[in-house]
């Protein structure tokens, strides 16, 4: 069993995503750690690639359900002790796994970690962005809204997800209505405004933040949890109503400017 699990989803439709998803892999065979598996998920990808024959990736292939729906099949081919999650976009820092490696050692009672990233402009610039630092409760953190925690920057031990479980199913039979939402019924997870609705049904003090008031905007049915999944902000905090997160005061992810989804 890997220490470590790394998962990526990816839908592949331009030589942009292959270029990215190959920096992606590179910088993990660049790690300083290695006891690690790299876990792609192919989502439907309308042009054909392939991953480097490393002995650490395993490659899994689905139809185009959407990011969703391929975290919730990385998660289930997972064989390691903690998850860590990849934008195909993005990158790791070398000594990413090492740092999260040692984080686990060295606060064995926390389960969940976070930390800061670095933001590579299309410019060349680089800007940075601080841990989260969530305010504790006696079991789990405050609530919090989106645009406060970024995919990759954090970590987690798979004991939290046999525990809590990862994204909703690919299907959701629910009755919306109570969120003026135009459609109710069967919540498909390859769409990020059923995503969503689930969201908003299973957490409903975050309403305040994605409600839509119809009298005011008319023209649309609800708002999504991010840009446009928010998976991020889904998981983090589903996972921070039970348990804590450390924060880390160091920039260890390395995001990059995002063409297209993926």
């Amino acid at each position: 069993m890997p220490r470590m699990s790394v998962i990526t989803p990816v839908h592949i439709w331009n030589d942009y995503r292959s270029t990215s998803l190959t920096r992606a892999i590179e910088s993990l065979k660049n790690q300083t750690f290695k006891d690690f598996e790299h876990i792609i998920v192919n989502d439907g990808s309308t042009e054909e690639f392939k991953v480097p024959d490393y002995p650490w990736i395993r490659l899994f292939n689905q139809a185009h359900y959407e990011r969703v729906v391929a975290y919730n099949l990385g998660f289930s081919k997972a064989e390691g002790e903690i998850f860590c999650l990849l934008d195909s976009d993005d990158e790791y820092k070398p000594d990413y796994l090492e740092r999260v490696d040692y984080f686990f050692k060295k606060w064995p009672k926390y389960k969940m970690f976070n930390f800061g990233n670095e933001f590579h402009h299309s410019t060349g610039k680089v800007t940075t962005r601080g841990v989260f630092n969530l305010k504790k409760k006696r079991i789990g953190h405050e609530m919090f809204g989106p645009g406060n925690i970024v995919n990759g920057t954090f970590v987690f031990h798979r004991d939290i997800y046999d525990k809590l479980g990862g994204y909703p199913p690919m299907y959701s039979e629910l009755d919306t209505s109570e969120l003026n939402y135009s459609y109710t019924g069967k919540m498909f997870m390859g769409s990020p405004w059923d995503f969503s609705a689930v969201a908003q049904m299973e957490f409903p003090e975050i309403r305040e933040y994605f409600f839509i008031d119809r009298d005011h905007d008319p023209n649309k049915a609800i708002r999504e949890l991010g840009n446009p999944w928010g998976n991020d902000f889904y998981l983090f905090y589903k996972y921070t109503r039970k348990y804590h997160s450390k924060p880390i005061e160091e920039n260890l992810y390395i995001v990059h400017p995002k063409v297209g989804i993926a």
